[in-house]
Order: structure tokens, then C-alpha cells, then sequence
């Protein structure tokens, strides 16, 4: 018993100074691709900081970040949790048929941050309506996947109440153009409608979305079926398995949609302008089907000014300009508008800064589409921006 005890502390020390020779060895990385971060630099020594505590918290998150082999030791001690059967892990739940779901609990949520946030919206249409009609002014609010596909919820999981959120921003915009997606998602909740393993809806779950939007807006949809899809990867995992590391988790597929006799929405007859420049002639970047986060294929990811022309615009579109106030949901949405406008202007508040009042002059907008996940619009401190240059 003595030897056992002895071989099982040498292992361990040799365990230790494995991980620890091998961490100072390796360079230092900057990003994970599997997170979907940057990782910690070493703190700065100096007096204030070691007093103040700052050194011994950025040197506690420079280890953590930085040892030896730090994605399969997060694979190993997924695996085991999963085995004692945890659903609670890195931050995320993991479900039923593969699914892995966002964990947001009650006390995540500021409520006064929810208030601000509905307020600056309250405020924004009402000044945007000095020129636009009211029914023209629209807030697409998309529901989490745990909130459709509540099923596959382990059975531990503990989310927010995001249907009260929904509600409150309804009952606020009530004079105004609320687009629910609730029921028509919930419709749909057996279909792939949300990644299994990222936070996004799926091409299907935006379409379904679209439809809803096409018909309180008075535009017309095409039947899904009469629409040609076309899968673009099939090797992608997302931001839940970012956080999990799950090895055995499966790969989601990304795909598009177009008319049966064409290319994709959005990749053809358009030139798009993100930032003010970096011109291409598709809404889709291809180059990030190589990479980790997949999803930036849509887009290339965010960015706080995009601007898609319609160089195709028919009778009916010309002249009509849409501004979505977005965050990453809308960029699988915005492909399938591309039918309905001249102009697309995009804009993600936590990168843009300017005046939002005078830009629907300047770009002669008659349209205004306010596009969140309801986890992202609770949490974002950045709405404030909507009222900021008025």
C-alpha cells in the first residue's frame, strides 16, 4: 500500500513537471481558433499592480490560458464530466440529439441595462418616424434555441425567462411594426432550425423568419421548396463547442438558399462595401469556410458599417433602402432581403459610432429593420448608440 502511495505521488510530480517544463518551452499562443479568443498575455509587474491584486488575477488567467496541451485537457475533463453525467459544462448545457444550448440564468440579466435598451429603441423609432411611416419601422426579437427546442433541454438546465423579455419589448414597440417569431419557429422546432453546436439560427431558422417578416411587411416570399439549396460545409462547430470541447459533438453544415434557376441570394448582381471599403460582388466570404468560425462565411464575420447594393434592382426595388440595426443573427437573414431592395445599409453598434438619425437622410432609408437574438439585446451595452447622435 506505502509503494502505491509512493508511485502515485512521483506520477504526479513527473505529471506536474511535464505540464509545467512543457508550458514554459512552448511558445506563448496568442488565439485559440477552438474558443474563438485571444488568450492572456503575462500581467505587468509592477508595485500597484501586485497591491491593487491585478498581477496575481492576469497571472491566474496567464497560466490557465497558456499550459501545456490546454485544449485536450479540456477535451479530457469534458469527457469525464460527461461520463458522470454532467450537463453543465464550460458555460453551456449539453442536450439531447447532439444539441448543446447557450446557459444564460436569471441572474445574468441587468434589468436595468434591459430597460435602457428598450428605451433607446422606444426612442429611435420615434424619432425615425418624423420620415418614415410606422409600419415601416420593424424589430425582429429571435428567440434562443432553448427556448424553441425546450425538449432538448437537459433536465437540469436553469435559463432566463426570455418569453417576459420578448413581451416586455413588444408591449414597447406596440405602436410600431413587432415582428414574432415565436410560433412560426416553434412550428418548425422539430426541423434544423438552430445549429447543434453554435448559438445561430440555421439558414432554415432565418428563412422561417424571413417568411414571417415578408408578411408583415407586405413583401412576398418564395415557397422553401421552390428554392435551390446548396451546402457549403459540412465540418462546422460552432461557439457551444468553443466552451465544451465536446470531442464526440457532431459537425453542423452551413448552407444557402436561391432561386432553383441561379446562385445564391446575395451572390450575384451585388456589390458589397464593408467599413466603407473592402469591396467584393457576394455577401459571402468563402475563405472562412477554411477556418474555425464558419459562420463568418456569412459576411465575414461583423463588422459596424456593411453596405449591399443591388446592382439587379428591378422596378419594384429601385429606390427602396433598407438599415438593419443587427447583430451576427442578421447576417444569415440579410441574404434572402437582397430580393426586396436596391440598398442594404448594415449596422453593428459595438463597431459603429456615428449619428444614426442623420443616416437615414443621408441614405434616403425607407425602411428600418432592428434584427437581435433576444440573449444578445438584453446583454448589449452598445444600444445606447441608437439615441447618441440625436
Amino acid at each position: 500500500m506505502k509503494k502505491a502511495r509512493i508511485t502515485i505521488v512521483i506520477v504526479f510530480i513527473a505529471f506536474l513537471v511535464v505540464v509545467s517544463g512543457g508550458s514554459l518551452l512552448m511558445k506563448d499562443r496568442k488565439f485559440s481558433p477552438n474558443e474563438n479568443r485571444y488568450l492572456a498575455d503575462p500581467p505587468q509587474l509592477s508595485v500597484d499592480n501586485i497591491l491593487s491584486g491585478k498581477f496575481q488575477e492576469g497571472l491566474e488567467d496567464y497560466l490557465r490560458d497558456q499550459i501545456c496541451f490546454r485544449d485536450e485537457w479540456i477535451t479530457i475533463k469534458t469527457a469525464i464530466q460527461k461520463a458522470c453525467g454532467d450537463t453543465d459544462i464550460g458555460g453551456a448545457y449539453v442536450g439531447k440529439d447532439g444539441y448543446d444550448f447557450e446557459k444564460i440564468t436569471p441572474e445574468d440579466v441587468d434589468d436595468k441595462l434591459v430597460a435602457r435598451n428598450i428605451k433607446a429603441v422606444q426612442d429611435y423609432f420615434a424619432d425615425a418616424s418624423e420620415t418614415i411611416d410606422k409600419d415601416r419601422l420593424s424589430f425582429l426579437l429571435v428567440p434562443t434555441s432553448g427556448l424553441i427546442m425546450q425538449d432538448k433541454l437537459p433536465k437540469n438546465a436553469r435559463l432566463f425567462d426570455q418569453t417576459s423579455y420578448i413581451d416586455q419589448v413588444q408591449s414597447a414597440v406596440n405602436d410600431y411594426n413587432f415582428i414574432d417569431v415565436r410560433d412560426v419557429l416553434s412550428s418548425h422546432a422539430d426541423e434544423y432550425i438552430y445549429y447543434k453546436t453554435d448559438h445561430h439560427w440555421t439558414s432554415d431558422g432565418a428563412y422561417y423568419a424571413y417568411e414571417k417578416w415578408c408578411e408583415s411587411t407586405g413583401h412576398e416570399a418564395a415557397p422553401m421548396d421552390a428554392l435551390a439549396k446548396t451546402v457549403e460545409s459540412d465540418k462546422f462547430r460552432g461557439s457551444l463547442y468553443s466552451k465544451i470541447l465536446d470531442a464526440g459533438s457532431a459537425y453542423d453544415e452551413i448552407w444557402t438558399y436561391g432561386p432553383a434557376d441561379g446562385k445564391p441570394f446575395g451572390s450575384e448582381d451585388c456589390l458589397v462595401t464593408r467599413d466603407g471599403k473592402d469591396e467584393t460582388d457576394s455577401v459571402y466570404d468563402r475563405s472562412k469556410l477554411e477556418e474555425k468560425d464558419k459562420y463568418a462565411f456569412f459576411f465575414g464575420g461583423n463588422y459596424g458599417e456593411v453596405h449591399v447594393q443591388n446592382q439587379a434592382a428591378d422596378e419594384e426595388t429601385k429606390g427602396e433602402n433598407v438599415l438593419v440595426i443587427k447583430d451576427s443573427f442578421a447576417n444569415s437573414f440579410v441574404p434572402f432581403l437582397t430580393q426586396d431592395y436596391e440598398n442594404i445599409y448594415m449596422i453593428d453598434l459595438r463597431y459603429y459610432n456615428g449619428d444614426l438619425k442623420a443616416y437615414l437622410q443621408e441614405h434616403d432609408i425607407t425602411d428600418v429593420l432592428v434584427l437581435y437574438n433576444v440573449s444578445n439585446f438584453i446583454s448589449d451595452r452598445n444600444i445606447y448608440k441608437l439615441t447618441g447622435g440625436i
